[in-house]
């Protein structure tokens, strides 16, 4: 009875913890089908009828296309590169095991735990003649999200064989093809891991799209939001509309590849 008792209460305790992020989106959701009258009651009763006009108005009048283009270029390509680099440094971190392993690998410590300085950023950008570009918001979005990345590359690939790279390495494999076409495939989890953690963090950046770029053609989803909410403020039923539409891809991309989350997480925290 003891032990059932504690499972109750342990699951009435994620439940109550769970429904102070349930019950926003519920109510985001459900105010997106509704009409104006309705959304500003800020309930979570269901729609007396489902205003798909929502979605319409808000695609055709918030510019949401344009934001979704400009969000999935710089997105993909700051992903990929995330990805990319932080593999190859994750890799030769552990492999090497040395004092300049280690030092490199603290050093990425602390780029996680530094607060990023905007206006040295911004002067640098300028300087480079990068401002109001995309490569200048995917650099800066890659390197913000790459000491992750190389920490928990790193901590995996601790747990891989080296017996693995010397077999590769016999048959002919030069250091790339090793990391890319033996490692990487191994590292499956902590990949997708990582590119979930990336894409999130990438796709709802407001501050660096809002500092570095300079024209409303190359503007991303949450500068589209914000903009959208200053003209629709009271009309909440479109802001919810919209809220939901930027979450979308998000969200699908979690559903899709959840299941190597936990495996990849558990593994780079016990592993090394």
């Amino acid at each position: 009875m003891t032990k059932k008792k504690n499972k109750f209460w342990i699951v009435l305790i994620v439940l109550l913890i769970s429904s102070v992020y349930i019950i926003p989106i519920l109510m985001m959701v459900f105010g997106s089908f509704k009409t104006q009258g309705e959304a500003l009651q800020m309930n979570l009763r269901l729609p007396k009828s489902f205003q798909w006009q929502n979605y319409r108005h808000v695609i055709e009048t918030g510019g949401i296309l344009r934001g979704y283009r400009n969000s999935f270029i710089i997105t993909v390509f700051s992903v990929i590169m995330v990805i990319i680099f932080g593999s190859m440094t994750g890799v030769i971190i552990s492999r090497r095991g040395d004092k300049k392993g280690r030092g490199l690998y603290y050093y990425f410590v602390f780029g996680l735990t530094a607060t990023m300085q905007m206006v040295t950023t911004y002067a640098l950008i300028l300087k480079l003649n990068l401002y109001g570009t995309y490569i200048s918001t995917i650099l800066v979005l890659t390197a913000i999200n790459l000491p992750f990345a190389v920490i928990t590359f790193s901590s995996y690939v601790k747990g891989i064989p080296r017996e693995i790279d010397e077999a590769a390495i016999v048959d002919g494999c030069n250091a790339f093809q090793l990391i890319f076409k033996i490692l990487l495939p191994i590292m499956k989890p902590i990949t997708i891991t990582n590119l979930i953690i990336a894409a999130i963090g990438i796709w709802n950046n407001f501050q660096i799209p809002l500092y570095l770029m300079s024209s409303s053609e190359k503007t991303t989803i949450p500068m589209m939001i914000f903009n959208f909410y200053g003209l629709y403020s009271r009309d909440w039923n479109y802001v919810f509309a919209a809220l939901v539409i930027t979450v979308l891809p998000i969200v699908i991309l979690y559903l899709c590849l959840q299941k190597y989350i936990v495996e990849g997480m558990t593994s780079g925290a016990v592993k090394g």
